[in-house]
């Protein structure tokens, strides 16, 4: 089972002049990284599943026709942003992107793949993968 877990005092990176307002960066382990403005007293917890489920790979299959390559579950603690983020999830060219319902059900999201993007690996190398911009994290499965 693979959990990551990231904090905000983590990595306070501050790109405005304000000195009460900074973006915060979590970085789950180069598997994904959540950017988004915070207020400088603001802390939150965040958690990363990336255990494959194969239940929920049942079902994709089922639903789409897709086979489910990688899984994303976030857990907030029931806590919610204030701000619209920018989500980035690791992911290969030419797979696609759903957001698991809290039904079970699957809906594509349409989001941005960026190639060699913004996001830089431990290894130095650049990485590729879908940016979602959202408020709240939720459930994801990468699919090919």
């Amino acid at each position: 089972m693979k959990r990551l877990i990231a904090a905000a005092a983590a990595m306070m990176i501050c790109l405005c002049s304000a000195p009460s307002s900074a973006k915060a960066v979590f970085d789950f382990g180069d598997d994904a990284f959540f950017a988004v403005k915070m207020q400088e007293n603001e802390s939150v917890y965040l958690e990363l599943d990336t255990t494959y489920d194969k239940q929920l790979s049942q079902s994709l299959f089922e639903q789409t026709g897709m086979e489910a390559d990688r899984f994303y579950r976030f857990d907030t603690g029931e806590q919610e942003f204030l701000r619209t983020g920018e989500l980035f999830l690791q992911a290969e060219e030419g797979q696609t992107l759903y957001q698991i319902e809290e039904d079970g059900s699957f809906s594509q999201l349409e989001a941005e793949y960026v190639q060699d993007g913004m996001y830089v690996g431990k290894d130095g190398k650049k990485m590729s993968g879908f940016v979602v911009q959202t408020k709240e994290l939720g459930e994801y499965v990468i699919a090919e």
